[in-house]
């Protein structure tokens, strides 16, 4: 699907394979976050501006919402149990809570590979103006993850459905910082093995929604 048009741009930016971007957004500004080539995860933290300890939480998420795949209508929590974004529009239906993303030492610990890419410490290098450390970092909001959960308790990463201009749509609900590691794992299916670029757009908050 083709992103549609936008109006009041403040914010237009692409982010290059395994790369990442830090910016504050103000309450009811919206991020549309758009795959560029198809099948590619980004990954969403979020800190309340005013009290930066407060961040998204990937598991209140899951339990106030009840189910591990938010879409159009969802709430993002933080783990205060407050708004931070709601989904306002999704063109894949296709998104998990990452409570644990990819990082150095889970890479290692799966693959025995060290050095990688990965999107811990790409949060932990986009926040590290505003005094964050990469212990204060944890989950996520995984726009496009495609998690699927067996029967037998088995979970897999498999390829994303995501095709070239497929977005979401999340507006802020309060005024916070925002981190975005455009995911650079490569050693499974997460972004059909091939890191591409994604674009973010932010809008004013009178000109949608």
């Amino acid at each position: 699907m083709i992103a549609g048009p936008i109006d009041g741009i403040v914010k237009d930016v692409v982010i290059p394979a395994r790369e990442y971007t830090a910016f504050v957004m103000e309450k009811n500004q919206v991020l549309r976050i758009i795959d560029m080539e198809g099948k590619q995860v980004v990954d969403v933290a979020a800190f309340n501006i005013l009290e930066l300890e407060e961040r998204l939480n990937a598991e209140i998420t899951m339990l106030l919402n009840g189910s591990i795949r938010p879409t159009t209508g969802h709430v993002l929590y933080s783990d205060d149990c407050n708004p931070m974004f709601t989904i306002v529009a999704d063109s894949v239906g296709y998104n998990y809570l990452a409570g644990a993303v990819c990082s150095e030492e889970a890479n290692f610990a799966r693959w025995r590979v060290h050095g990688t890419r990965n999107c811990r410490d790409n949060f932990a290098m986009a926040v590290a103006p505003w005094g964050i450390t990469k212990r204060q970092v944890q989950g996520a909001f995984a726009a496009f993850l495609n998690m699927v959960h067996h029967r037998d308790g088995r979970t897999e990463i498999i390829e994303p459905t995501s095709k070239p201009g497929d977005y979401v749509e999340l507006r802020a609900e309060m005024n916070m910082l925002v981190a975005v590691s455009n995911c650079p794992q490569e050693r499974n299916a997460c972004n059909g093995w091939n890191p591409t670029p994604i674009k973010l757009l932010v809008c004013a908050p009178t000109s949608r929604h």
